[in-house]
């Protein structure tokens, strides 16, 4: 042992306690090995006492910040299975739809064929990514996030087109011929036939449809009416024109009570029967026209029983 290090074992460090009330002082001799060990000693305990109540606030708030994104994971979870589930309902709605309206599948309207969206089985790889620490897991839930609006987006594009289908069908279907323009009974038929006046041979345009004077013509389909007056042949007509390539015709009236420019609605009363022009009693002469070539109109007249 050293010269020098025995001299510090062996130096003293006197302390010495005076009462403050006059009492006998009392000295107290410490060797200042001892001192200073218990120094070392007391500041190793401060540490391992600091490093203990460091971990352990660390380990709390770790877990406080894990169960927090635990927490907001499975909200999110839950969020994205609600939007699964109510995109499943959309996209059975959605292909109910376009069997009924016989539109084709939806893969032929998008771009992207994929359908899209959480499915059960990336909705139980999601639970089982929240009991691990994955670095890659909110890139993963906005990934899922993306796809989720992706369908939903496409599941509304799928319902503005069938919106937009119906809409046209609604349209053709007020615009298409299909009732009665009067009760009664059919005299003469569409297609070739003798003159009834003359007894040449010819073509009728349309269906005569008989029926007692003056009762009530009536607008087979919506539209505006584009002619209201006399015709050689028909007398006073009425020509509705409906859009789609229809039209309708209506002859030998003997009141007409529209004019040109208005618009109707079906069944609403235009004129009423009579037996003007080349007529021999009382009925309407009804046409249909599709594109302007006169077609058929029992083809859109309903059946009577």
């Amino acid at each position: 042992m050293s010269k020098r290090l025995k001299t510090y074992i062996k130096k003293k460090m006197t302390f010495m306690v005076v009462p403050h009330d006059g009492g006998k002082s009392v000295q107290i001799k410490v060797n200042l090995f001892t001192i200073h060990g218990l120094l070392l000693f007391l500041g190793m305990l401060v540490c391992w006492a600091t490093m203990v109540i460091t971990q352990d606030v660390n380990y709390h708030l770790a877990q406080l910040t894990e169960q927090r994104f635990k927490s907001n994971m499975r909200e999110i979870m839950d969020e994205l299975e609600t939007n699964r589930v109510l995109l499943s309902r959309m996209a059975s709605v959605d292909t109910q739809f376009r069997k009924l309206l016989k539109l084709g599948d939806r893969k032929q309207v998008f771009e992207l064929d994929g359908m899209g969206g959480p499915t059960e089985e990336d909705s139980a790889r999601f639970s089982r990514l929240l009991q691990e620490k994955n670095e890659h897991l909110l890139n993963k839930v906005d990934s899922s996030l993306k796809v989720s609006n992706q369908q939903a987006a496409q599941q509304e594009a799928s319902f503005k087109e069938i919106s937009v289908f119906l809409d046209k069908q609604r349209s053709i279907l007020a615009a298409t011929p299909s009732i009665w323009p009067i009760k009664g009974w059919i005299t003469s038929g569409f297609g070739k036939r003798a003159s009834p006046l003359t007894g040449e041979p010819g073509r009728h345009m349309g269906v005569d449809i008989a029926n007692e004077a003056n009762t009530p013509i009536r607008v087979t389909a919506d539209g505006l009416v584009t002619y209201a007056g006399w015709q050689v042949g028909y007398g006073r007509v009425i020509v509705v024109e409906h859009g789609y390539g229809y039209s309708t015709r209506y002859g030998h009236c003997a009141r007409i009570d529209v004019k040109v420019g208005d618009e109707v609605t079906r069944g609403q009363v235009l004129g009423y029967v009579g037996s003007t022009g080349r007529s021999t009693g009382s009925h309407v002469h009804y046409e249909v026209r599709v594109h302007g070539m006169p077609v058929d109109p029992e083809k859109y007249l309903p059946k009577v029983d």
